[in-house]
């Protein structure tokens, strides 16, 4: 998606295409949300906000990506997730007015729109559909909350490693040339550890054996997925 967004009725119809949470909606209504918005581009490792903080917009991503983290007091990242193209963030803090329960951080050069607690609720309110979505969306995180607890609780990292590398192929990835599917965005081996709650080193020894096998292949932080159905059966 192009960073053309000032063109509220094409936006508007782009966001719909690429979005579940968006597709609920009539193009107008969101047009008119859009409206609302303020422009904000966030360069690359540059924090959009941060766990504490308190909450008074949400962001919907146009162009670009961001991660979803948490940090202990002792500085160890968990990567919870990543919003790409076409999804909203924040808004749990505009829902329930708690400080803001993670960090969001670019992963690379990032436009978005921010709407504020005002527009956001009036539009919740004149929109049943909106309504419906957000819940919606809320479910799916929560579900993929759970998921993260169970696979931490019962999985060994050689499982969970497998799993997250044909999940992120799946939610981020593109078909290349000579069959499999390239993850569409730089991860280093030291943030896939982030994400499945590993040392890099001892990410570095899967990856390095799944490479051997020609399951993955690697080139400098980007990760092809040759053979994803190796990975389901891990």
């Amino acid at each position: 998606m192009q960073s053309t967004c000032y063109e509220f009725a094409e936006l508007a119809e782009r966001l719909v295409e690429s979005s579940q949470f968006f597709s609920m909606l009539d193009p107008h209504d969101l047009e008119s949300l859009l409206r609302t918005g303020n422009p904000r581009n966030v360069k690359a490792r540059a924090a959009l906000c941060g766990r504490g903080e308190l909450g008074h917009e949400l962001f919907v991503v146009l162009d670009g990506r961001l991660k979803v983290r948490t940090t202990s007091g002792e500085g160890k990242e968990v990567i919870l997730s990543y919003i790409e193209d076409g999804e909203i963030v924040g808004e749990m803090a505009l829902i329930d007015g708690h400080p803001r329960s993670a960090d969001l951080v670019a992963v690379q050069d990032t436009t978005l729109l921010a709407i504020g607690y005002d527009a956001f609720k009036s539009f919740i309110e004149s929109c049943p559909k909106a309504g419906l979505g957000i819940m919606q969306a809320l479910t799916q995180r929560l579900r993929r909350a759970d998921s993260l607890v169970e696979d931490a609780r019962f999985l060994d990292l050689k499982a969970r490693l497998a799993k997250t590398l044909y999940q992120l192929s799946q939610d981020h990835g593109r078909t290349v040339a000579g069959g499999g599917i390239r993850i569409d965005f730089k991860i280093s081996q030291e943030e896939l550890g982030h994400l499945v709650g590993a040392t890099r080193e001892n990410v570095n020894k899967l990856v390095r054996v799944w490479v051997d096998e020609g399951v993955l292949e690697t080139r400098q932080s980007t990760v092809i997925v040759r053979r994803p159905n190796d990975l389901l059966s891990i």
